[in-house]
């Protein structure tokens, strides 16, 4: 078809105008689409990540439950007067005689717990011997048996700078509770150990501990799945890994991780309760939300913005589909229709022609068509 044709320029004009008119439609609806689908995936993944974190302040909590009840059961049975050296051995001896079931039975409670204790405060009660009531068992279906020590000495319980005794001095220096850090149990795996001061008057009386079985948080953030290969981790308070699919507690840190690739985003965690960023690792562009626990553990997601905005991309190739499909079905509408325009005024300009160059004024002009104007 040639340019100086009349089906040609009317194909040339209409084709422009929609690739003007589609390609803005197109451009726009991807843009506002786009933008739509990613705070969807934002709102999503921080959804997500509040959601875990929900599911498991509700087993903290119950292990804040369990101190609690440690701790009424001690300031109902002490008074400020039996806080000394003097009468501490027996009135702790009579404690443990009298109050141990209750203790017993508060551990039945929790599946996850594997042990509980409560270790009298030394400047109070003397540093001959560690004071203590506690019960443990190595498995959830082990019955609990008497705990006759912490682990430590005497002299080791008393020595602040002992890091092994920083579950109890922690509590006793701050008042505050003390979440330990991922540690090896006799069964041989991870538990987490948890304390917190029992306040008597304005003396700290002892210190109420449990330790957990750790594997139920793994087991809980492993069954998270979303999208194809996203997945969950938790942090410590220093940003030292609890749980994640590839690295573990003893390797790298959070700042440290793929040669400290991430530690620009660390600040994120300490300075918001909740958030999610972008970043690059490997070549590829990843997204991040997470979600602050009360205990101070940070919860997060983590996904490649290839799956989490694979909807863009179908959106934007469904949209390009569109456009050439258009651009084609009305192209070919064109070209019939320039034709039907075309071909009866060709047949007239013969005639005409002929006529001019004949003389023939006799000749008739057929012209086939539906047009008024042409007829």
């Amino acid at each position: 078809m040639k340019f100086n044709s009349l089906g040609a320029r009317i194909l040339l004009v209409v084709i422009s105008l929609l690739i003007l008119s589609v390609g803005a439609i197109g451009f726009y609806s991807i843009s506002a689409g786009g933008r739509g689908i990613g705070a969807v995936v934002n709102d999503y993944e921080v959804s997500l990540a509040k959601g875990m974190a929900h599911e498991l302040e509700a087993d903290f909590n119950r292990f804040q439950g369990t101190l609690h009840a440690l701790s009424g059961l001690v300031t109902t049975r002490f008074t400020p007067q039996m806080l000394n050296a003097e009468v501490g051995d027996v009135v702790i001896r009579q404690f443990g005689a009298q109050n141990g079931k209750f203790v017993n039975d508060i551990g039945v409670q929790s599946r996850h717990i594997r042990s509980l204790f409560i270790v009298f405060n030394p400047e109070l009660f003397g540093t001959k011997n560690v004071y203590m009531v506690g019960f443990k068992r190595k498995n959830e279906q082990d019955t609990y048996l008497y705990m006759d020590s912490v682990g430590l000495g005497p002299s080791e319980l008393i020595d602040r700078s002992n890091q092994a005794a920083a579950w109890f001095w922690t509590p006793l220096d701050t008042g505050k509770e003390y979440w330990g850090d991922l540690r090896k149990s006799e069964a041989g795996s991870d538990e987490v150990l948890y304390t917190m001061p029992i306040k008597l008057g304005e003396q700290t009386a002892a210190v109420a501990g449990i330790s957990f079985d750790f594997n139920f948080v793994h087991e809980t953030l492993n069954e998270a799945k979303f999208y194809k290969t996203g997945y969950a981790f938790l942090l410590n308070r220093a940003l030292k890994i609890l749980h994640h699919p590839v690295f573990t507690f003893e390797g790298p840190g959070f700042r440290e991780v793929a040669g400290g690739i991430l530690a620009p985003y660390a600040d994120n965690f300490l300075n918001s309760n909740q958030g999610r960023f972008a970043y690059v690792m490997g070549g590829d562009e990843k997204t991040m939300a997470f979600r602050s626990l009360s205990n101070g553990y940070i919860i997060g997601v983590a996904a490649t913005t290839a799956e989490s905005l694979g909807a863009v991309s179908a959106m934007r190739r469904a949209v390009y589909i569109g456009i050439a499909a258009v651009l084609v079905i009305t192209s070919v509408l064109i070209i019939l229709f320039s034709r039907s325009l075309a071909r009866p005024l060709r047949a007239v300009a013969e005639r005409a022609l002929y006529v001019a160059e004949s003389g023939d004024l006799t000749v008739s002009v057929d012209a086939r068509t539906s047009i008024t104007e042409i007829k």
